[in-house]
Formats: C-alpha cells, structure tokens, sequence
C-alpha cells in the first residue's frame, strides 16, 4: 500500500492523509469504533453507561487489548494522556474535533474510565474514536506501538513493514503483513499499482475504472462524508421563499452531473446525511429532476415566462427576469466547477439567467478570494464541499451564527430538531429525531444538498474478503481479508 513521503510515522494525531488513516488504524485503536452503517461499536471500552444527566459517562476498558511490545494491559490512564495531548495540539491535529464534545476525562474506580461531556446525549461518544497512545505520547525509538491488528516490525521514511498481532483480542488477521511503500503523490502510487509495485491504492480519482480488469483488478467505491451542496445566500429577498428553493432543486439533473462529471462516483441527496448511514431517512428524497414540477414551484412563487422569450419573469412584468449569482471555485476541485457549469446550463434552460462566478482557493487558505466571496456572502448560490460528521450533527451549518452557516439561515424551530439529535439519550430516540430533521430539512431547504462524492479502493482481485469499507476508515475489517493461494 501508499504512503506519503515526509509522513510523520511514530504519531497517529499528527495523521494528514488518507493512507496514513489507514495504517495507523491498523496500529492503534480507540475506545469506540463506527460500524460501516455509521453506529458506534465497542473497540478498546467493552460496555458504557452514562448517569441520570447524560453527560458524565463511565467506561470498562477491555481487559485483553495488550500494549504490542509489552504486553501490557491498556489503562485509563493511557486514554486520559491521550485526550491532554489532543488538547494540547488544538487545531494542529485531526482529531481536534474531540475537544469540541468533550469537557473532562479522569480515571474513575476498579480501573474504569469517566468522561465529562460538554452536553448530554449518545452523539457525543462519537468523538471517542481517536487513537489511543501509551501514555499519550510517541515512543521514544519512534516505532509506533499500539494495540491494533497489526503491529510494527520496521520503519523507515520509505516503508514500514507490519506483521498480524498473534495476541490480539479480536481476530488474528488471515493477511501475515502490510508493507507501506512512501510514494510522492496519488498520480504515482496509482502508476506504481499499475506497474504491479503496489497490491492496494485508495484514491479519490474519478477514472479510476480503467484500471479495473476482470480477475486481475478490482475497484471497490467507497461512500465518504463530503457532500456536494449549493448555499443560499439569504440576503436575496427572492430565494427567502422555500418554495423558489424547491424549484431550483427539481431543476437539477443530479443524475446527469453524477455521471457524465464525477462518472458515477457520487450518489444524489436531498439532506446532508449520507444515504448509507443509519441515520439516514429515505422518505427525505424529494427532488428528482423534473422540469414540469419546477416550473410550477416557480409558478407558485410568482416567476412564470410571461413574455415567452424563455426567461421567468416576477409577477406577470415583463422587465424583472430572475437572475442568480452563481459561485464556485476554480483551482482545487475541476469536477465541482464543471458541475457549476453544468448546474448554469439546467438553470438557464429552465428560465434563470445564471451569472457563473469562479474564485481562487487553496486547501488551507483561510485567505484565498473564494473564501472571502463566501464569507462576504458575494453570491446567490455557491457551490462548496461540507466534510461532515458522522454523528448528523448540523447544527454548525444550519444554527445561527453557526461556524459553516454561510448564508446566514435562520429557524428556530429547524435549529432545535438538530439539538434534539445531538442530545438523544439511545439509539432509538437518536433515529426518531433524525428522520424527523431530515424531512423538516428537505421541506424547508436551508441549502440544496446535491450528492455525497464516493471515493475508491483500487486492489488486486487477489485480495478477497475486502466488503462493507467506508470513508474515513477503510481498513476496519481488515482482519477478515485474505489472499488468494495457488
């Protein structure tokens, strides 16, 4: 498998990169894990309870996760240093989404583990799947050790070599040992599987398929957790009305954008909840592509083409034709500024005259021109990647003064569907209040979900037994691959 050159191999939170996800996964673990269908399982904490207010819950740790050299049992003490150093790195590392649930962790009584959440609810425990370090610190020789599936034999920056854990409490891996192999870029490590240097590549390449050959190689999509989605700025009186926001949604094609842009690695949406997940509602999907019931909702909303020159105009004038500003960036993602050209056509062809506008952005430049026109709110609709969480928490995307409430969306009554989710108490109350969020989501429309990108395990059909893998941990079942003998 790929590595990144210059990756950073004793510390699982100094991760960056999907492939060092993977491999630290298989090193370490956590106290929960997520199941493929997004419900929280039992990994390194063997039960949990919580008290009668339902943020101060109480874990019993596994007694057989042994530490891979040692053999030593892990502690809550081990799990608590972990959390202080994630506080400690605050925003430097990936998991400093743990400090944003998490108040507190102490070791309680009999070896057990208390944690203080910041609010009630089952949603919380969501933040508990981050890498648990012995003694929350890397290892002195900076040789990785954990209590995973696979343990670290070698490593250097250009490989690291891992070996089945024989004394793992779960299930001896049937695979004996994982080589990494650093590789400069995706291009490369996708060239290397080509030239039969590398078994397995994760990759979010929209022409992967061509690498697939029957019985030779095999591609395997993968749901992940960023939806594609279409802000509405709310300060255009005109797309206030859900009704026009229903319109232009049923004047989508989604289908076609999925297919001839993203060639099918994508799957269409109307809530901002991954449709595999078992949170999702499928009663939710609304809006499929149908020009008849657009222009009707348009209708409604007092747009028709009174003029018959093909353009909607307001409340039977001839001279205010609707007209949008739409935003989309134009360096990091060629797939989502075609899908904004494509999105321009259906618009266009239903009536709305679009203004098609494209900024500069770069991953990680709070700065960059694309940013700004967001956060100035310079467009009507705009066109940008929300990585979400799996625990349906959308609250900062839909919550006044909500981090990623970017058009400044407004309902109180919408706001506290989305706290019932995060605070439910058990699964079952959890899935009532999100199927009830996602059908007052759909109706209301604070922006248009459009579809969820997939991405793809590229592998050799050698390799069997690799099902059910899901973004963001692609090696959860790991243990249960194997290789096809002579």
């Amino acid at each position: 498998m790929p590595m990144p050159t210059n990756a950073v191999i004793s510390d699982p939170l100094s991760v960056s990169s999907e492939e060092m996800l993977a491999m630290f996964s298989l090193v370490y673990e956590s106290l929960l894990s997520i199941d493929d269908r997004g419900q929280l399982v039992p990994e390194l904490a063997e039960n949990w309870t919580s008290d009668e207010t339902g943020c101060v819950w109480t874990f019993k740790l596994r007694q057989q996760a042994k530490w891979h050299d040692t053999g030593a049992t892990v502690k809550a003490a081990d799990v608590v240093a972990t959390f202080q150093r994630i506080v400690s790195l605050g925003t430097e590392t990936y998991y400093s989404f743990v400090t944003e649930k998490v108040l507190s962790m102490a070791e309680g009584t009999e070896g057990s583990l208390t944690v203080t959440m910041k609010e009630p609810g089952l949603a919380s425990l969501y933040a508990l799947t981050f890498p648990v370090m012995r003694g929350g610190t890397a290892e002195e020789n900076g040789t990785p050790v954990g209590t995973g599936a696979y343990q670290v034999t070698a490593a250097s920056d250009s490989t690291v070599r891992l070996r089945a854990n024989s004394a793992w409490w779960k299930q001896v891996p049937y695979i004996d040992s994982i080589m990494f192999y650093a590789k400069d870029s995706n291009d490369i490590a996708l060239a290397s599987f080509e030239a039969g240097q590398l078994d397995l590549v994760p990759t979010s390449s929209l022409s992967v398929g061509r690498y697939r050959e029957e019985g030779v190689t095999n591609v395997l999509d993968v749901m992940t957790q960023t939806a594609e989605v279409m802000l509405v700025n709310y300060a255009n009186e005109e797309l206030r009305n859900a009704g026009l926001r229903k319109a232009i949604a049923c004047a989508i094609d989604r289908s076609h954008i999925i297919t001839n842009v993203y060639m099918n690695r994508a799957q269409a949406s109307d809530v901002p909840v991954a449709p595999d997940s078992w949170l999702y509602e499928s009663k939710s999907k609304l809006y499929d592509y149908n020009t008849t019931n657009a222009l009707s909702l348009f209708a409604e909303a007092g747009w028709k083409d009174t003029d018959e020159d093909g353009y909607l105009e307001k409340d039977g004038t001839y001279d205010t034709e609707l007209t949008l500003r739409l935003l989309v960036n134009d360096s990091t993602d060629s797939a989502r500024k075609s899908a904004a050209e494509m999105i321009a056509q259906q618009l266009d062809a239903i009536g709305i005259h679009v203004e098609l506008m494209t900024a500069g952005y770069a991953l990680g430049d709070d700065a960059s021109e694309y940013l700004s026109k967001i956060v100035k709110k310079e467009f009507d609709l705009a066109l940008i990647g929300f990585n979400l969480s799996r625990d349906c928490d959308l609250r900062p995307y839909i919550a006044v003064g909500g981090a990623k409430n970017y058009g400044g969306y407004s309902n109180a009554a919408l706001e506290q569907l989305a706290k019932n989710v995060a605070t439910a108490a058990d699964e079952t109350t959890m899935r009532d209040a999100a199927a009830e969020l996602e059908l007052r989501f759909a109706e209301e429309l604070p922006f248009i979900t459009l579809y969820f990108r997939l991405n793809s395990i590229l592998y050799s059909a050698d390799i069997q037994g690799i099902s059910g893998a899901r973004e963001p941990d692609i090696m959860r079942t790991a243990e249960k691959w194997y290789l096809l003998s002579e």
